[in-house]
This record gives C-alpha cells, structure tokens and sequence, in this order.
C-alpha cells in the first residue's frame, strides 16, 4: 500500500455531517494550516481520501458469511468493481476457501478483530498483540498481505492506533453507511447508502452481523437480500460515473483525511 502521502485533520461532523461533502476540499477545512506528519496521522483514524475523483471505496464488515459474501462476490464481478473486506478471524477460520476467493478475484483481505469486542475494553497492549496475531494468521489464511484494519465500531485510541502503525497496520474507518445492519427495505437501505457517497468516501456495509445481541427494542437483524443492495449500490455508482474501488487503492493515489475516534457513538 505505500506510506502516507499527505493527512488532513478535520472534524469528524465535516465528513459525516448532513450536508454529503462534495469531495476534494478537505484540505479547506483542516484542523491545522498544514498537512499532519507522517509521526502524527497514525494517531488518527483514517475517514476517507481528500480527491474530486468519482472513485469510492466499498467495504463490508463482520465477515465472511457463507451465503452472503459469495453472492456479494458474484455481484462485485458482474459490475466489474473491488471492494475491501475487513473480516473477523473467527468467521474467515470457518470459511478459508471464501477469503481466499475475495483475494483470487482481486479484492482486499483487511482485518475487523478475532470477535467484534470493542478496543475501548481491551488493555492497549493486549489489543495490540491479539490484532497482531490474528493479523498473522489471517495472512496465512488468505495467503496474502493484510495491511489494513478496522477496529469494532470504529473504537480505538491514539494508543492503540500508533502502535498498530509500528506494526504496519493503518486503522480504517468509514464516511458514509446504509444502517444496513438492521433490517428494512433494501430499496431504502440502498438508497441510504447511495446519498453517502462522495468522491473518495469509504462506504461501510455488512456482509454479516457479529454483534446480534446488541439489537436496540424494535429492530431486527437485517433479512433483506445483500447481495441485491451491492447490485443497487453499484447500478447507481455506474449512472454517477462512480468507480467502486478497494481502501488500498484510495490510499495509495490520494490525500488521507483522519479524524478522531468514535468512541462516544456507538454505530455498527
């Protein structure tokens, strides 16, 4: 994936705001007159990427799902788009053939957690070794390098963050979602989803749903069809002249724009 180009710091509510950002000038509303370091981004969860280009990153969490991924797959290939996969260890140790499928048909393999558990309870050194570890196994799994990681619900702390860079793991959150991860109807999952996207945004999405226990009274765990929101997602990306692309490659060609964490929301 490279090293960090250039980072702008802004507020979290510029990116995930009401009014979608238009892309390309984040850089306007940075936190600080200049570009952060390459010693201080990595404090910093990176939100999106700072460029005018109608290129997005799609995402999916919690995987891989037996059912759900290889449909999601089939649908990335009809429409010739990649996405990244930011799985769980114990799910991908249950299903190796469908991670190494993700990596075959030239997707990314990033790293969720071994379970969803929040960082914010976990000792930052001991979160570390067990994201490291699983890391490596995870690589051996997908027998691929896996650069990059998404901690459970966007939680982590600066701690945590640096350390994970020292061992080559760049923290990867997201700017835009579909609330996908309760169920309702997938035109308007779909739909949600689409007005979140933005040049260079990260979408997150779900091919599962690790944490069931946390469903709110009234909600339900989603049962609409996940691969047909990807077919939706992308239909509309296609009209826009949007190409759906990997983290990786956002990171790679552009600008990074970090944030601080999400540990006073708790989303999905």
């Amino acid at each position: 994936m490279g090293s960090i180009r250039s980072a702008v710091l802004v507020k979290r509510g510029r990116i995930e705001g009401h009014i979608r950002p238009t892309g390309g000038r984040f850089a306007e509303a940075g936190l600080l007159p200049r570009p952060l370091t390459r010693f201080v981004a990595p404090l910093f969860g990176v939100h999106c990427v700072d460029t005018t280009d109608r290129v997005f990153a799609l995402t999916y969490d919690d995987g891989p799902h037996p059912v759900h991924t290889p449909r999601i797959l089939d649908e990335l290939r009809e429409h010739n788009a990649h996405a990244t996969f930011f799985v769980l260890l114990e799910p991908a140790r249950r299903h190796p053939d469908i991670v190494r499928r993700i990596v075959a048909e030239g997707h990314e393999v990033a790293l969720h957690g071994v379970t969803h558990r929040s960082l914010l309870s976990i000792p930052a050194r001991r979160a570390v070794d067990e994201i490291v570890a699983a890391r490596e196994e995870l690589e051996r799994l997908a027998g691929a390098p896996v650069q990059l990681f998404r901690p459970p619900y966007g939680h982590h702390t600066p701690r945590q963050a640096r350390l994970l860079r020292r061992h080559g793991l760049e923290l990867v959150i997201w700017s835009g979602d579909g609330l996908d991860w309760i169920d309702d109807a997938v035109d308007r999952v779909a739909e949600r989803a689409w007005a979140s996207v933005f040049p260079g945004g990260i979408l997150l999405l779900h091919d599962d749903r690790a944490d069931p226990e946390t469903l709110k009274e009234g909600e339900s765990l989603p049962r609409f069809d996940k691969a047909a929101l990807t077919s939706m997602i992308l239909e509309a990306a296609t009209a826009a002249g949007f190409r759906g692309t990997t983290v990786g490659a956002l990171l790679r060609d552009h600008a990074w724009v970090v944030s601080g964490s999400r540990e006073k929301m708790f989303t999905a």
